[in-house]
This record gives structure tokens, C-alpha cells and sequence, in this order.
């Protein structure tokens, strides 16, 4: 009978307490008032079975009887008062009562015996236990308001400790949600045993280090392809549990410290849940835990919890919510459990933790140098990996930045925020570094500190390397050094030693990652390098120190990656340049004829450029005079016609170069202006774009008002928009808006439209400027509002008045017009309901441009929802070529596609029109289904009457060929079977791109 009034009181437990909990606001839920009701049935029980069976509270009742006994009990309106009094009143149940009730029941049951002295005791035994768990369970809500009190306040705050930048001691803080950024993650596929490298935890510590590394880069190769907002985890992930990896800087414990802020806020719709969710954040940074005298997880949450000040939690406080799996455990950093043989101890005890608690969510994080794939199986544990930043997220990260730092000053957060990001904009190589969140919070720090980015571009890289190198993992108290012979200060000489040697290789990496070198010649240039910095070396003594270098800084530094078996480059290239220009410099300090041979050796190589940019700029003013001159008087072909040597100069000056002799200056500026206003043919269109690049790129230098002042004096010969331009990178931006705003006002529709052009190129727009443009979308002119809806998409504002308005653009009367609002809304990549909408609804225009420009605009928006693809299935019927084109072209960009669009896309691939035929085959392609039918129908396409035709089938082959290797194979066998036709070179052509052509 037990299990059965057990039973009963979950049953009227569900269907009374939620009512309860409305009715006694209290902090309890549902779960634990339905605990504490069975906990007082069963110990009322308990009592009733240690009796003489006939002495039994229900011994003359029937299941059912006792069952509809108790449920009527229950339910009743008194009870349910005397069950609220521990939450209203702060007092037990009145035993009288209760008997008075029961009584009243059992009477209208006059078939039902029952012992009075049995009633009394049993309800008596029931009311302790009821009241003891009850006033329990609230020691646990209130100890758990203190503790994500407590948790709330601890990982709210990031300290820029570790980061090597020179700051006011009040900015070395910040408030985790003011600056947070949300990154994406990309799933992760399982590597099959038919790669004879599945692993088993078990023989897992006898790997060789190739293996290791073999496993870890295929196993990174193997994408399904699902990208999303890491938001989404917890809702997209096929398992209650997962794996997170991500390189070194790319911020995953940022984002386990974001969900344990909003979990303790009770933001769970923040992270795709239910806003009614309760989930208690359990959050252990795995560094810490191996640091705890015994490595038991339950007890160093306990310490932990003591230590960021919650008040003394009450006995069983975690497991009361990790039993009823209403915990989120994050368990941040298993990489930074420095030996290998200790790491694996601590997947024993995460897999036994989480073992015992299996019901709750878990987040496991790692950089994938430290994690290998036999620890978590993917079958259970589902893996992700962190995308770096783009831009959107970088322009995010800037916004929220400043307004945190400036918070009671936005004019001036805004113009230090357009300040970072023109900056950014104008050194490619620098936004490659600012993908990465880390390296971009250094640059953030230095902006802030400097209100710019150093000119100087070689002392923000020593601050990104070096915190890299030696002060990240030390400012964290990880104990990650394992080199025998090697002292910290020296890794950064032979990493400029290692970085000089990979350059001298010549170009074989891409514009981001550096030169690729196979493991065996790094070692042994490191190997050569150790033993000249210590003699005591033995030879085979320094090549096990190199390896264990090698395996330091992939690992723990991440200024080296593997990218390939047993290959290896600098992770950016940007470190490897900055670093051989150390070489050469520390080089130069026993001659500076090292300094001026590498000028004349790779003056003009583009490998080569940024090495000896950053080596030029820290020279100072006599040696920089020696090597501007050398770069004028080098002998270099075609220079009468391509002049770059002069431009190389100039390039020089916009690094801000120390160089104080006028005459040179005054030169190179001079014949820099003649070639602006020349009007000779000999001056190509790209020489004079270089001009005017490396002009406004003098901008803060020392050489800026010099610059201006000579254009200003060959103003006649400039044209006036271009001399406008230039004033305003050079330092009079505000007096040349507003001559710009004045000439809004202009009778001339012509002036009105240039003007309005004029100021989107401008960027940094104050709000007058937006305000002005705003109010020439209602110009009588259709082509001065089209310019308008245009600077504003350049601008890249997208306020909600800019976007109300281009809304309201949408149903003039000129096609212009609406055509300009449409893609300037697709732009500004507004993707609210009344955004799409509206251009659902412009599918419909009686303007084939304006249609087509409605469905570009929603493929930029990227936003697949069925009702946007079914419009665009839509106008694959449309009449006009560019309409189909347009709307194929969008499908393919969308991504995950449902089948009616694949289906849709081959049926497209037998249109009369050329261009549709050409869209489709493209759109297949960038869809990425490498299914058999659309295999096939491609490779049909490869006998199309139509050139272009059969060129974009090719092309989407080559797509389709990165998501399965089937494709080579199909289209080899699809050769044989075409040898003779006239059509064989086009299957050609596709295997050329499959096998050969990269990305």
C-alpha cells in the first residue's frame, strides 16, 4: 500500500501545488512542494508498517478506496490552507483540523473502518515530516538566492589581468554584459573507425604525439556544417550534454561565465529556454579543481561557494538540485590540467560526476590541443567548436565597449567607436587579429588607453605576443611549464629566430596563417637555435627541448597551430612578420647594413612588405633618412611608369616614420601631389588610387598638415569632391561636413544628389548628418532620394527612424526609389518581423528590378523562415530572367534549405533561359547537398548548350566536392563514360576544380 499512497500524493500533488504556489508566492516550486508531500506520506507510512499489520490506517480499505480517499483529502479547500501555513505563517499544520477533515470524508464512507488512534498518529507523522521537508526545501530557495547573489556578482566581472597593456588601474575591469558578444559555433562530426583512429580512454595514454596530433586535426576537419549563436546550445544540441572547443583567445570561459550570469539572473530566454526554467549554475573551472587537496567535485563546489561569500549553505543544498537534475554543470578549461597523464584522471572523475547526476545539462570546454576525442564520445556527448568574431560581432564588441567605458558621455563613446572601427577597416591585418576576442580586447585596451591605435603598428603586436607568449597563462596560475632548459625570457628570442627562418622560406601559407613548415625542420631549427643559447646542450638534448617547445606553444601559448599532419605555422601571419622583423632588428644591432641588404633584396616583394614596414617604423630619425633614401635611389623596373619605390616611400611616412629632414619630406609629398593632379596618361587609374590611399593614410601622422597644405595649394587642379575627401581624412572632417550640409539645401537636384553621396562616403556620421538625410527621402526628386537611401546605407545606420522611413520608401511612387529603399534595408541587415514583411510584400511589385532587389534583400537579411522561402519558390515563376535569377541566387545563400527548395533548384536547371539555368546550378552548389539526384542532374548540365551554363555546374561540383568525397569519383566515371563526346573537356574542367583549384 506504500508505493500506492506514494503514488497518489505525486498524482494530487501535480494537479494542487502549482495552485499553491500561486496562492502563497512562495520561492518553492512545484517539484519541491510534491517532495515534501511524499516525503510526509512516506514517513507516515514507515510508521503505519512498523505497526501490527491489522492495526493498519487503510488495512480495511480496498487500493481504489484508499485512492479516492486520500485524493478528496487532499484536494480539499481546509487542507490545502493548513499545507500553505509553513510558507503564510511560519508555523506546523493543525493536527485537529486535519482529523476534523479526515473524519468528514471517511463519514460519507460509512463501509470504511478506521482506528482514531491510527488517524491521529498517522496525520501527526505526516505533518513533521511535510513541515521539516517544507521548511528545508525553503532554506534551500533562500540559500540559493544568496548563492546566484554571489555567483552573479563573481562572474559579472572580467579583469583584464594576463593582458599585457599599459592602462589606467580604474579600466583594468569590466561588467561581463556590457561588453559581452555572443559567439557562433559550428557542430562537430565524429572521425568513423575507418580512419583507424578512434580512441578508447582506456589505451588512450599510449598514443604516440603524432597520433594525438593526427586525430585532433580530423577530427577538427569534420563539420556537419550546422552553424548557429552559441546562444542556441543549450536548445540545439541533441544531447543534455556537449562538448565546446575552441583555440586559445576565442572566449570559452567568457561564455561559461555568460551562461552562469544568466542563469543566476534568471535570463534563461536568454539562452533559447524557456523563460519558466529553473536550472541552478554550477560552474568549476577545471584549473582550480586540479589545484584542491582532494579532487572530489562536490566539495570543492562547496569551497567554492565559501569563498566568492555565499552564506553557509544548508546540508544536501547541491544535491537537492542536482538529484532532481534541475542543475546546468559548466566545467570550464580541461586543457589547463597541464600533464597528460593527470588529464586523463580527470575525465574519469567528470564521466563518474556526471554519471551520478546523468539527468542534469553539462558543458565541457577545452582548446582542441589539449582535448582528445577518446575522452567524451561524440554519440553522447555532441562537440561544437567557437568560431572566431566576424564583423558584425567585432563592430558589436567595439559598441558595447565604449559605451561601458564612456557610459555618461556617448557623443565621445561614439567617436572613439567610429575611431576603432575606421582603424580597423584601414589595417587588414590588424581585423584579422581582432577576430579573435582576446587579441581584440587588447586592441580595444589600447585604443582606449591611447584614444587610437598606435601608429605605431609593431607595439601593439609585441603586447598581443607577448601576452600570448609569457603572461597569459602565469596571470592565469597555470602551471603549464614543463621545459628543462629553456628559460621564459628566451622564448621570445627563438620565436623571432624560428619566425625569420620560416619567412626566408618563401610565400606558401595564406594572407592570415603563416608559412607552413613540416614538425621535423622545425624541431631542428629550434634544436639549432637552443643549443647556440646554451652550450651545456647536447644535441639530442635540444631536439627533446624542442619538442617539448613545439608542444608548449601550440598548446598553451597559440602562436603556433598545426594545419596539417605534422605541419605548422604561426597562427596569423602577422606574428610571423612582426617577429623576423625583430630578428632583423636585433640583427642591425651589429650593422646596420642588415637593415639596408634586406631593403635592397626585398624592396618590392610582397612577402616581404609588412616585415619591412614594421622594421622601417622603429628606426630612428639618421637611419630612417639612410633607408627612405635607398628606397627612392633603388634601381626597379618600370619604376618611370609604375613609381614604387616613391609610393613604398610614402607608404613609409603613413607609418608615422621618424624622419625630421624636410627637404625629403617636402619631396615625397610633392611628387605624391603631382601624381594626383596629373592629368597625363602615363599616370595610371591605379597608381592614382594607391596616391590617395596612402595620403589620407597620413592622417595623426606628423606629416598630416604638411600633406594638406599642398594639396590645398594645387586645389585649382583637384577636383572638388576628391579635395573634400582628402580635407576630411586629413583632419578638417568637421568643417567639411558642413559645407556638405549646407549644399543640401542647394536648388540644384544634381548638387543635392552628389552632396547626399558625398556624406555616405564620409563615415562617422553625427546625428545632424543622419537627421539631414533623413529629410531628403521625402525630396522631390526621385534620384536625389535614391542617393540619400543610399548614404545611409553606407553609413550603415540602421536607427529605428532610418529604418521607418526606408520602410516608408518602399511604396513611392518611383521605382527608383523603392528599388534604392529595398536594398538598403537588405544592407543594413535589419531582420525584424515589420523589415520582412514589408519586403515579402515587395515580391509583389509591378517593377521587375524593384522584385528582384526585394528578394536580394531578403537572401542578406539571412533569415530562412518558410514563409520568405516559400515567396521565393514563388517567383521561380516569375516572367522576367533577372526575377528567377535573383530569387535562385537568394535560396542558395539561405541555407538549410527543406527539400521543396533542392527540389525547386533541379526542376529550374531545365529552364529555356540560360541565366536561370546558370543561378540554379550556382544555388545547388552553395546549398552544399552533395546528394546523389543533384549530383547527377549537375553533371547532365555538364552537355548544356550553354557555356556559362556548363561552367556553373562545374563550379558547383567543386562545392559540392568539399562535402563529400563521392563527387571526384562520380565525376571521373562520368569522363570515361563521355571520352569521345564534344563535351568531355567540361567534366574535365570539374575535375580540374575538384582535385586541383582551391578555395
Amino acid at each position: 500500500m506504500s508505493a500506492e499512497l506514494l503514488t497518489i500524493a505525486g498524482s494530487v500533488g501535480k494537479a494542487v501545488f502549482p495552485e499553491i504556489v500561486k496562492k502563497i508566492n512562495s520561492a518553492l516550486n512545484p517539484t519541491d512542494l510534491e517532495k515534501a508531500l511524499k516525503a510526509g506520506v512516506q514517513s507516515a507510512e514507515e510508521w503505519d508498517s512498523d505497526r501490527d499489520f491489522h492495526q493498519h490506517l487503510f488495512f480495511h480499505c480496498t487500493p481504489k478506496d484508499a485512492r479516492e480517499l486520500l485524493e478528496r483529502f487532499f484536494k480539499d479547500t481546509g487542507v490545502q490552507e493548513e499545507l500553505q501555513k509553513p510558507f503564510t505563517e511560519k508555523t506546523t499544520l493543525n493536527l485537529q483540523i486535519l482529523i476534523k477533515i479526515f473524519d468528514k470524508i471517511k463519514s460519507e464512507k460509512p463501509n470504511l473502518e478506521f482506528r482514531n488512534e491510527s488517524i491521529e498518529s498517522w496525520l501527526k507523522k505526516f505533518i513533521d515530516a511535510y513541515f521539516e521537508h517544507t521548511n528545508t526545501y525553503l532554506k534551500f530557495q533562500i540559500a540559493k538566492s544568496d548563492y546566484l547573489k554571489q555567483l552573479s556578482r563573481y562572474f559579472d566581472g572580467v579583469e583584464f589581468v594576463g593582458i599585457k597593456v599599459k592602462t589606467k588601474e580604474e579600466e583594468k575591469f569590466a561588467k561581463l554584459l556590457q561588453i559581452f558578444v555572443m559567439p557562433n559555433v559550428v557542430e562537430q562530426v565524429e572521425v568513423r573507425a575507418s580512419t583507424g583512429l578512434k580512441l578508447n580512454l582506456d589505451f588512450a595514454l599510449e598514443e604516440t604525439a603524432s597520433q594525438q596530433r593526427q586525430q585532433i586535426l580530423l577530427w577538427e576537419q569534420q563539420s556537419s556544417g550546422k552553424k548557429f549563436s552559441a546562444k542556441e546550445l543549450l536548445k540545439e544540441s541533441t544531447r543534455n550534454k556537449f562538448v565546446v572547443l575552441g583555440e586559445p583567445g576565442i572566449g570559452k570561459t567568457t561564455l561559461m561565465s555568460y551562461f552562469a550570469v544568466m542563469l543566476a539572473e534568471q535570463q534563461t530566454e536568454k539562452l533559447g529556454l524557456s523563460a519558466d526554467l529553473e536550472l541552478l549554475p554550477i560552474l568549476i573551472r577545471i584549473r582550480d579543481l586540479g589545484k584542491a587537496p582532494t579532487k572530489n567535485i562536490l566539495e570543492y563546489v562547496r569551497n567554492f561557494a565559501n569563498s566568492i561569500h555565499v552564506k553557509e549553505l544548508p546540508k544536501g543544498f547541491f544535491e537537492h538540485w542536482l538529484e532532481d537534475g534541475r542543475a546546468l554543470i559548466l566545467l570550464d578549461g580541461l586543457d589547463e590540467i597541464a600533464k597528460p597523464s593527470d588529464r586523463y584522471e580527470f575525465v574519469k572523475i567528470i564521466h563518474s560526476f556526471l554519471g551520478q547526476y546523468s539527468q542534469n545539462r553539462a558543458i565541457i570546454t577545452s582548446r582542441p590541443a589539449g582535448y582528445n576525442r577518446g575522452f567524451f564520445g561524440t554519440d553522447e556527448f555532441p562537440h561544437y567548436q567557437l568560431e572566431k568574431f566576424d564583423d558584425s560581432q567585432i563592430d558589436l564588441f567595439i559598441q558595447q565597449w565604449y559605451n561601458s567605458r564612456l557610459p555618461n558621455n556617448p557623443e565621445k563613446a561614439q567617436q572613439l567607436q567610429e575611431s576603432l572601427k575606421k582603424a580597423l577597416a584601414a589595417q587588414e591585418r590588424i581585423k584579422l587579429l581582432a577576430r579573435n576576442p582576446l587579441l581584440l580586447t587588447i586592441i580595444a585596451l589600447i585604443h582606449r588607453y591611447e584614444a587610437r591605435l598606435p601608429r605605431y603598428r609593431y607595439e601593439l603586436y609585441k603586447q598581443a605576443v607577448d601576452t600570448l607568449l609569457i603572461n597569459w597563462d602565469v596571470n592565469k596560475g597555470i602551471e603549464s611549464w614543463n621545459l628543462e632548459y629553456i628559460k621564459l625570457d628566451d622564448i621570445k628570442i627563438l620565436m623571432q629566430h624560428l619566425a625569420y627562418w620560416i619567412h626566408s622560406q618563401g610565400e606558401t601559407g595564406d594572407k592570415e596563417g603563416g608559412t607552413l613548415i613540416d614538425r621535423d625542420e622545425v624541431i631542428t631549427q629550434l634544436s639549432k637555435y637552443i643549443c647556440e643559447c646554451n652550450y651545456q646542450v647536447q644535441k639530442h638534448q635540444a631536439e627533446a627541448e624542442a619538442e617539448r617547445l613545439v608542444d608548449h606553444i601550440t598548446e598553451r601559448c597559440g602562436l603556433l597551430n598545426e594545419q596539417g599532419q605534422d605541419r605548422y605555422a604561426f597562427v596569423h601571419k602577422t606574428f610571423q612578420e612582426y617577429l623576423a622583423g625583430e630578428e632583423i632588428r636585433d640583427r642591425q644591432s651589429e650593422d646596420f647594413n642588415e637593415v639596408l641588404n634586406h631593403i635592397r633584396d626585398y624592396l618590392h616583394n610582397s612577402h616581404w612588405r609588412e616585415v619591412l614596414l614594421l622594421l622601417i617604423a622603429q628606426q630612428n630619425q639618421n637611419n630612417s633618412k639612410k633607408i627612405i633614401e635607398a628606397i627612392l635611389q633603388q634601381e626597379t623596373l618600370y619604376e618611370e611608369w609604375l613609381y614604387r619605390n616613391l609610393l613604398f616611400a610614402g607608404t613609409c611616412l603613413a607609418e608615422d616614420l621618424k624622419l625630421s629632414d624636410g627637404k625629403l619630406i617636402t619631396d615625397i609629398l610633392q611628387k605624391l601631389v603631382e601624381l594626383e593632379v596629373s592629368n597625363s596618361q602615363q599616370v595610371g587609374r591605379e597608381v592614382k588610387s594607391q596616391v590617395f590611399q596612402i595620403i589620407c593614410n597620413l592622417n595623426e601622422t606628423r606629416f598630416q598638415a604638411q600633406a594638406l597644405e599642398q594639396l590645398k595649394a594645387s586645389a585649382d587642379l583637384i577636383n572638388k569632391g576628391r579635395l573634400r575627401e582628402y580635407r576630411a581624412a586629413l583632419g578638417e572632417h568637421q568643417e567639411v561636413l558642413a559645407e556638405l550640409l549646407g549644399l543640401l539645401k542647394d536648388e540644384s537636384a544634381s548638387v543635392r544628389y552628389s552632396t547626399a553621396l558625398a556624406l555616405g562616403n564620409l563615415g562617422n556620421a553625427p546625428p545632424q548628418v543622419v537627421e539631414a538625410l533623413l529629410g531628403l527621402l521625402k525630396d522631390e526628386s526621385a534620384s536625389v532620394c535614391s542617393s540619400a537611401a543610399s548614404a545611409l546605407g553606407n553609413l550603415g545606420n540602421a536607427l529605428p527612424q532610418v529604418v521607418e522611413a526606408l520602410l516608408g520608401l518602399l511604396k513611392d511612387e518611383s521605382e527608383s526609389v523603392r528599388y534604392s529603399a529595398a536594398s538598403i534595408l537588405g544592407n543594413l541587415g535589419n531582420a525584424s518581423p515589420q523589415v520582412v514583411e514589408a519586403l515579402l510584400g515587395l515580391l509583389k511589385d509591378e517593377s521587375e528590378s524593384v522584385r528582384s532587389s526585394a528578394a536580394v534583400a531578403l537572401g542578406k537579411l539571412g533569415n530562412p523562415l518558410p514563409q520568405v522561402v516559400e515567396a521565393l519558390l514563388d517567383l521561380f515563376k516569375d516572367e522576367t530572367e533577372i526575377v528567377s535569377y535573383s530569387a535562385a541566387s537568394v535560396l542558395g545563400n539561405l541555407g538549410n534549405a527543406p527539400p521543396q527548395v533542392v527540389e525547386a533548384l533541379l526542376g529550374l536547371l531545365k529552364d529555356e533561359s540560360e541565366i536561370v539555368r546558370y543561378s540554379a546550378a550556382v544555388a545547388l552548389g552553395n546549398l552544399g547537398n552533395a546528394s546523389p539526384q543533384v549530383v547527377e542532374a549537375l553533371l547532365g548540365l555538364l552537355k548544356d548548350e550553354s557555356e556559362i551554363v556548363r561552367y556553373s555546374a562545374a563550379f558547383a561540383l567543386r562545392k559540392l566536392g568539399k562535402n563529400s568525397s563521392n563527387v571526384t569519383a562520380t565525376v571521373a566515371e562520368w569522363i570515361l563514360q563521355h571520352r569521345d563526346s564534344e563535351y568531355v573537356g567540361s567534366g574535365i574542367d570539374a575535375l580540374w576544380n575538384l582535385v586541383v583549384t582551391k578555395e
